[in-house]
């Protein structure tokens, strides 16, 4: 089974990054020797998986960075990532789009092949509309130690979000509003847990939240299945939003060579 896949390269630069990167768009931030959005391309079109790749963000600066590529295909970002989702969508329709998509942002140069492959090996054993992966502390820690990230303390373990997902195309109109509301919340779990009732807040803080009673809650409000997909690798997880996680890439990433 192939998938289409839309990366989300609109995001601005923030203004501590831009101190030591003086770049508005943050997908353009040279690491080692290629621009970040190149790291996150290279690992998914390397993937079996993936056939058409959409790049949702300033189309004539992206353009410069790739030489001409088969199945890359160009559109500008939008307001907000939800926005640029939904332009990078209408590209894919044009094309014949996929059962699912894969989207994921282009601040994650540290971002595997391997971790990608894993991420959609394990969903095709689930039956779900959205798959959203999470890590674990320990995985995170023994990768790259002391990074700074958003841990949630639930019964089956310390967790941190990924940054990949994997969604049902039908569904993406429907999922537009509370997508923007996730997105906004993910990096502050009691406001996460709020969006889906006082009941998971309670659970959270009690520490009897489990993920069975958020991907059951998340059915129940949306009407959409969630799974979410314990991953192995830390690479999923782990984005470059300030100058310590930009330091971090420049050491690990500086002898790649594509």
């Amino acid at each position: 089974m192939q998938y289409d896949a839309i990366i989300l390269a609109g995001g601005e630069s923030s203004s501590e990054l831009k101190k030591i990167a003086p770049y508005d768009n943050e997908a353009l931030i040279i690491i080692g020797n290629y621009p970040m959005i190149y790291y996150v391309y290279r690992a998914l079109r390397q993937s079996s998986f993936i056939r058409n790749i959409v790049i949702s963000g300033p189309t004539e600066a992206l353009r410069n960075i790739f030489a001409r590529e088969e199945r890359l295909f160009f559109i500008n970002g939008g307001g907000n990532a939800i926005e640029s989702f939904a332009n990078g969508m209408a590209v894919l329709q044009e094309q014949g789009i996929t059962e699912q998509v894969l989207i994921m942002p282009s601040d994650i140069p540290f971002i595997t092949t391997e971790a990608i492959d894993d991420f959609i090996c394990q969903a095709q054993k689930n039956e779900a509309d959205f798959y959203y992966p999470v890590t674990s502390k320990e995985v995170n820690e023994a990768k790259f130690p002391g990074v700074a990230r958003t841990y949630v303390d639930i019964q089956d373990g310390i967790f941190t979000g990924g940054n990949l997902f994997l969604l049902r195309s039908a569904l993406f109109e429907q999922v537009l509003d509370i997508a923007l509301k996730l997105v906004e919340r993910r990096k502050n779990p009691l406001a996460m847990a709020r969006l889906f009732g006082l009941g998971l807040v309670w659970k959270y803080i009690i520490r009897r939240l489990n993920i069975e009673a958020v991907e059951k809650r998340f059915q129940a409000v949306l009407g959409i299945k969630g799974k979410a997909i314990i991953s192995p690798y830390a690479e999923v997880g782990v984005d470059v939003d300030k100058p310590s996680d930009l330091e971090l890439a420049q050491r690990y990433l500086a002898g790649v060579k594509f």
